[in-house]
């Protein structure tokens, strides 16, 4: 039985859809689904933003681009902005229904075009040598047929073609964990102080597996870490020419999610915070907790 004929992958497909779904709906009540509304947001101010803006550096007027796991579209849509004939694959309906319903109300100022498409990645089947760029950003831990996904992108790239892949770099590692953990202790968060005390005693040398499991989001959507196993960079780098590797800092990513504080006083902290994590990377002191890689065809 493959999964498409299994029932209960069906039913968390359903279920992943929806999720997202509603992620995407309740983000767009307070956030245009665009680069220019998204690159502000804390996380991406701290996290994405220079690395989001390096990959649209190399998209030119009328080239065909591809995201895979597109959610709202922004991405794709930035895209678009600069030229391109750009296509965005998402498996939920409802996120591409709040892509499309923002693209209509700018079609008008876009440079290029966009089409949305509702696709499981797992069973991705593009046509052969048709893109010159294909993204895809935080989606390649949910995929179970991750070297399938892979092999896809290479054959569905025009020769020199550049895939742009972004995503977590296995498990966290166990001293990341430790310094994610303590910073949150101490940083104000949505948890109270006393509970975070409580919860430290309560569970003791058991609290950093409690950490790990939040960083890595566990169990927060069906397909949430299932190719968590694999081995993306090295299946990337089996099959293509990496260009450019960006290790992504080991702790600042977390953190930046949890600490409540007004922007103005959160962001100067976390943007120092950034750099001395970043610093400890490139030492091999700490373990990146994701990598971006740019690979040619």
């Amino acid at each position: 039985m493959t999964h498409q004929t299994d029932p209960d992958y069906q039913q968390k497909l359903a279920a992943e859809a929806r999720l997202w779904g509603d992620e995407a709906r309740k983000m767009a009540q307070h956030i245009p689904p665009d680069w220019a509304h998204h690159r502000h947001l804390r996380h991406n101010v701290i996290m994405h933003a220079a690395d989001i803006d390096a990959l649209l550096a190399c998209i030119q007027p009328g080239m065909k681009t591809l995201e895979l796991g597109c959610a709202s579209g922004w991405l794709t849509l930035a895209m678009a902005e600069r030229g391109a004939d750009a296509t965005g694959l998402d498996l939920s309906d409802e996120s591409l229904q709040v892509a499309r319903d923002y693209y209509h109300t700018v079609r008008d100022q876009i440079s290029g075009q966009v089409t949305y498409q509702a696709v499981d990645l797992n069973y991705l089947d593009l046509p052969a040598s048709t893109y010159d760029v294909i993204v895809v950003k935080a989606s390649l831990h949910h995929l179970v047929r991750l070297d399938h996904v892979i092999r896809n992108v290479h054959q569905a790239l025009k020769p020199g073609g550049l895939f742009w892949a972004a995503d977590t770099a296995g498990d966290e590692h166990i001293l990341s964990v430790l310094i994610a953990g303590a910073i949150c202790f101490v940083l104000p968060t949505e948890t109270a102080y006393a509970d975070k005390m409580r919860a430290l005693l309560r569970f003791g040398f058991r609290a950093p597996s409690r950490v790990k499991a939040s960083i890595q989001a566990d169990g927060l959507s069906p397909f949430e870490g299932a190719g968590r196993d694999h081995d993306w960079v090295s299946l990337i780098s089996q099959q293509f020419r990496v260009e450019k590797r960006v290790d992504m800092p080991a702790f600042t990513g977390y953190v930046t999610a949890q600490f409540k504080a007004p922007d103005a006083v959160a962001v100067p902290i976390l943007k120092v915070m950034r750099v001395v994590d970043s610093a400890l990377v490139r030492a091999g002191l700490l373990k990146n907790t994701g990598v971006i890689l740019y690979a040619r065809r």
